[in-house]
């Protein structure tokens, strides 16, 4: 054990929805506690704030603004992780309200850079207090799938697999459509934040497209529907994020929006559309499954992807930075 012990924040009303945010924190839990940092997620079953090295918070919510005030008036080290991208620039209210939270912060930790380069184009932050700590993506993503057990759920062995939320930003209602032209079964895992959207997405989707719900993040349930899929298929308009590292490391073919945030992580290594076109999406989708190069990218993504995020990499370095700053 390290003697590290660190309290793993979120605003109040994060899991009323469980989204990549809500998993990226039970994984970083999951990572820090394997590399021998006590770590609890805040509830009935976490210590007093007094117990605690400092507090790790995800989200720069407004409604988790209480929580960091306290620590700070605790003295507490406190290490935010914003997990926001602006398509759009905030408005001057919100800037203020998170440069507030900021200057509560010890250290504010980005997954890329970025995502860096997005948060300080809008708020100003010292570059002292600026740190990139690359996703880490769970160790369990590179056992062995039970590639059986996605039959309890999926009636197809043939299909595009896409994970996370249903909203519009994510662009799923293009992608069924581009599923529908393409006549491929597809399989949306994540259940819904926006249900008029998820009404639209259902009533487009032809017979052999499956909506499930919430599936467990880094579940064996999870891992046997990636293992399953012919093509990983996210063309949100905002970075795909955590989900497409870990079908990189399951050597799945990904589709996704070009961007920033994905040219940094993934490189020329996979089939980039558009996010205004179903005809575009759907030639996306059919390269991704008869590229000539497929597999040669599928395992450059491996490799490049295992390299920068994987537990072994990535969990000793956080840790190191914790304990560095804490002292």
């Amino acid at each position: 054990m390290t003697g590290l012990k660190f309290l793993l924040t979120t605003y109040s009303t994060a899991f009323t929805v469980s989204g990549g945010g809500e998993s990226e924190l039970v994984q970083v839990a999951e990572i820090l506690k394997s590399s021998g940092v006590h770590t609890d997620i805040y509830g009935i079953g976490s210590r007093p704030l007094s117990f605690y090295d400092g507090v790790i918070h995800f989200s720069v919510h407004a409604d988790g603004h209480a929580i960091l005030r306290e620590a700070a008036l605790k003295k507490k080290r406190v290490f935010l992780w914003p997990n926001v991208w602006w398509s759009e620039a905030p408005s001057d209210a919100e800037v203020q309200r998170i440069a507030e939270m900021a200057r509560n912060a010890h250290k504010l930790l980005f997954k890329s850079d970025a995502e860096l380069e997005n948060f300080t184009r809008y708020v100003d932050v010292p570059a002292q207090k600026l740190e990139v700590v690359p996703t880490c993506v769970s160790n369990r993503f590179l056992a062995e799938p039970d590639r059986d057990l996605a039959s309890t759920v999926c009636n197809t062995s043939d299909f595009a697999l896409c994970l996370g939320l249903i909203e519009p930003i994510k662009n799923q209602l293009r992608l069924v459509k581009a599923l529908n032209a393409l006549q491929l079964d597809g399989v949306f895992v994540g259940g819904a934040r926006d249900d008029d959207y998820y009404q639209a997405c259902v009533a487009e989707a032809h017979p052999g497209i499956q909506f499930l719900p919430f599936v467990q993040p880094c579940s064996a349930l999870l891992r046997s529907i990636i293992a399953n899929c012919s093509v990983m298929a996210e063309p949100s308009i905002d970075p795909p994020g955590r989900s497409a590292l870990e079908g990189a490391i399951m050597q799945k073919p990904l589709v996704i929006s070009d961007g920033p945030w994905q040219q940094e992580h993934f490189a020329e290594n996979v089939w980039y559309t558009p996010t205004d076109s179903v005809d575009a999406l759907a030639a996306a989708i059919d390269r991704a499954r008869t590229d000539p190069d497929r597999e040669v990218k599928i395992a450059n993504n491996y490799e490049r992807v295992f390299s920068r995020h994987s537990a072994s990499t990535i969990g000793p370095k956080l840790v190191e930075l914790l304990a560095r700053e804490s002292i």
